[in-house]
C-alpha cells in the first residue's frame, strides 16, 4: 500500500487575525476491497466558517488516485471517482463534514457550524464506486485489485459566495480596464449573469480589450459561487501531478524547458535558479517507466508556469481555470453574499487587500519551509525580487488583511509574489465558448494536455488567456508596482513581464478554482 504524507505550509485568514497553518494527510490510506472504502486521516489549522462579513468558509478539496502494480507493463495512475454518497467522518463529534460532487471526482472537507480554530486528526471514509475512470474512458486503463496503490491529495480552498460585484476600479486612465471606458466600474448582478454579460462594449471600452463574440450566460462571470485555492500553485504541486505521469507524458512536459528527458538524474524540470527547483530523483527508463521528480523548495509557488502545465494540473485535479470576472470577485467581494449582501465598493488603484497601500521587505528563514517577512507593514507584496516566496509568507500572527495581503475572503498572493493566469483578456481569440465545466483528469496520452472543450490550449499573445495581479518579476515592468492593482489589465493581451515566450513564462503562476 502506498505511503501518502503530505504537509503543505499554509495560511489564512479570519476577521483582523493571519496565522500560518498546516494541512496534513499522514499515514498509510486504508483499503477495504470488501466494501470498496478508503479510509485516511486528515489534519490542518485555522480552519473557519463565519456567518457575517464575508459569510463564507475555507475546505479542502480531496481527490485520489490509484495505481495497481501487479501490471508489469502498465502501472499508470488513474483518477479514482468517488460516490456522491455513502463518504463519512467516523471521529465522534465531528466538528467536519463531507460535501460529495456530482461529477464524482473528489469531495469537500468543510466545518459544519460556525467557528474558528484548528481541526484536530479526524478519519474520512470514502466509498468508492465498483469502478473508476481506469476502467471507463482513461486512455490507459487498468485492472483494480485489492492490493492497488492509493494517493490521497489535499488543497485548501476558501469558498467565495454568491453575490453581487464591482468589476474594475474607477480609475481615470488605462482603458483596458473593466470599465466600459467611462471609468464607471461594471455592476455584475443576477441578472447580468443569467442573460450573459455580452458585448464587449458592456464592461470595456474597445474590442481590443474584450471577447470579439458576446458572452453568454454559460461564461462564469463571477455572481455565482465557487471555491477558489488558497494559494498558488506551489512546485511541490507540480511535482505531484509530474510523478503521476507516465514517461511519455513526462518527457513531453519536460520539452517546454530545453533538451532534456526523465531518465537522467538532476535534470530539472524548470528553472536551476532561485528555490526555483523541481528535478529528477530517480531515472526513468526510456520510454517506458516513469521517472520520480523532487521539489527541495516544493513549498514555494510555483513561478515560471506555462499555460498548458497550469491546465493540465487543473483538470488532473478536477478543477478549472478562473476567469479574469472571477479573480476580481475573489479579490473584491460582497458583504454577506447572496442576493441581500452588499457588493463592496471599489477604490482607484486599489490591491486585493483592499486599499491602496504597498511596501516590500526582506524576509527571515530565506529559502527554508518557515520562511517569513520579518517586518509587519501595510499591503506587504513580493513584487520585485525575481524569484517567489512561500504562499502567504506575509501573514504572521496577529497581522490582518492589510498586512497580510489577503483578499477580502481569506484568499492570499492574489496580488504580487507570482501572475495570475485566467480565462479573459482581448487581442481577438474567441474565448466565450468557456463554461464552468471542471476537470476531467483525462489527460492527453502523449503530452498530458486537458482536453475540456473551451480551454484555450495555449498562453501567450492573443490566446484567451490574461495575466493579473501582478507578480515578483515587475520590477522589469513599467510603472511597477501596479500591476499588482486588482484591476490592471495590462496584461489584457496574455503577455507578461521580460519574455513573453508561450513556454517560460517568466513570473507566471496561477491557481484553479471548482464550481460545484
Amino acid at each position: 500500500m502506498q505511503k501518502v504524507n503530505i504537509l503543505l505550509v499554509s495560511l489564512l485568514l479570519f476577521l483582523n487575525s493571519v496565522h500560518s497553518s498546516n494541512l496534513n494527510l499522514a499515514g498509510t490510506p486504508v483499503y477495504n476491497s470488501t466494501n470498496n472504502t478508503l479510509t485516511f486521516t486528515v489534519y490542518w489549522e485555522n480552519s473557519w466558517k463565519i456567518s457575517t462579513g464575508p459569510s463564507n468558509w475555507d475546505a479542502v478539496w480531496i481527490f485520489v488516485k490509484r495505481q495497481n502494480c501487479n501490471t508489469v507493463t502498465n502501472n499508470q495512475w488513474v483518477h479514482q471517482m468517488i460516490n456522491p454518497t455513502g463518504n463519512s467522518v467516523t471521529t465522534t463529534n465531528s466538528p467536519i463534514t463531507v460535501d460529495a460532487v456530482t461529477d464524482s471526482m473528489g469531495v469537500f472537507l468543510r466545518r459544519i457550524n460556525s467557528g474558528v480554530g484548528t481541526i484536530s486528526t479526524q478519519t474520512v471514509v470514502l466509498q468508492l464506486p465498483g469502478s473508476s475512470i481506469a476502467t471507463n474512458t482513461h486512455p490507459y486503463g487498468i485492472t483494480t485489485g485489492a492490493t492497488d496503490n492509493f494517493r490521497i491529495y489535499g488543497l485548501e480552498m476558501v469558498y467565495v459566495p454568491q453575490g453581487s460585484f464591482y468589476a474594475g476600479d474607477g480609475r481615470p486612465t488605462n482603458s483596458s480596464n473593466f470599465n466600459a471606458g467611462s471609468g464607471t466600474p461594471v455592476l455584475i448582478t443576477a441578472q447580468t449573469q443569467s442573460n450573459g454579460i455580452g458585448a464587449f462594449s458592456n464592461y470595456v471600452s474597445s474590442p481590443t480589450y474584450g471577447c470579439p463574440s458576446p458572452l453568454p450566460a454559460s461564461f462564469p462571470i463571477g455572481y455565482n459561487g465557487f471555491y477558489c485555492m488558497k494559494y498558488e500553485l506551489t512546485q511541490q504541486n507540480i511535482c505531484d501531478w509530474l510523478n503521476t505521469l507516465s514517461y511519455t507524458q513526462q518527457a513531453s512536459s519536460m520539452a517546454y524547458w530545453g533538451s532534456r528527458l526523465p531518465n537522467v538524474v538532476n535534470n530539472y524540470w524548470s528553472w536551476n535558479e532561485n528555490y526555483e527547483q523541481i528535478y529528477v530523483a530517480t531515472a526513468g527508463t526510456y520510454a517506458t517507466i516513469p521517472a520520480i521528480f523532487t521539489a527541495p523548495y516544493g513549498f514555494k509557488s510555483t513561478f515560471s508556469l506555462d499555460w498548458s502545465t497550469l491546465t493540465s494540473y487543473l483538470s488532473w485535479s478536477g478543477l478549472r481555470p478562473m476567469t479574469e470576472f472571477e479573480f476580481e470577485k475573489s479579490c473584491r467581494g460582497n458583504n454577506g453574499g447572496g442576493a441581500t449582501g452588499t457588493p463592496n465598493n471599489p477604490v482607484p488603484y486599489e490591491y486585493p487587500w483592499g486599499n491602496t497601500l504597498i511596501s516590500e521587505n526582506g524576509l527571515s528563514n530565506q529559502g527554508q519551509s518557515s520562511e517569513y517577512v520579518n517586518s509587519i507593514a501595510d499591503g506587504w507584496v513580493n513584487w520585485s525580487w525575481n524569484w517567489p516566496t512561500r504562499g502567504g509568507a506575509a501573514a504572521l500572527a496577529n497581522t490582518n488583511r492589510s498586512q497580510s495581503g489577503s483578499t477580502y475572503y481569506g484568499i492570499m498572493d492574489m496580488g504580487g509574489n507570482a501572475y495570475e493566469q485566467c480565462i479573459g483578456g482581448g487581442s481577438g481569440y474567441d474565448y466565450s465558448g468557456f463554461t464552468t465545466a471542471n476537470g476531467n483528469a483525462l489527460l492527453n496520452p502523449s503530452t498530458a494536455a486537458a482536453n475540456i472543450t473551451g480551454w484555450p490550449t495555449v498562453g501567450g499573445p492573443s490566446s484567451g488567456t490574461v495575466v493579473r495581479g501582478g507578480n515578483s518579476w515587475s520590477n522589469s515592468c513599467s510603472n511597477p508596482p501596479y500591476r499588482c492593482n486588482t484591476s490592471d489589465r495590462q496584461g489584457y493581451n496574455g503577455t507578461v513581464c521580460g519574455n513573453d515566450d508561450n513556454r517560460y513564462r517568466n513570473g507566471t503562476g496561477g491557481r484553479g478554482i471548482r464550481t460545484f
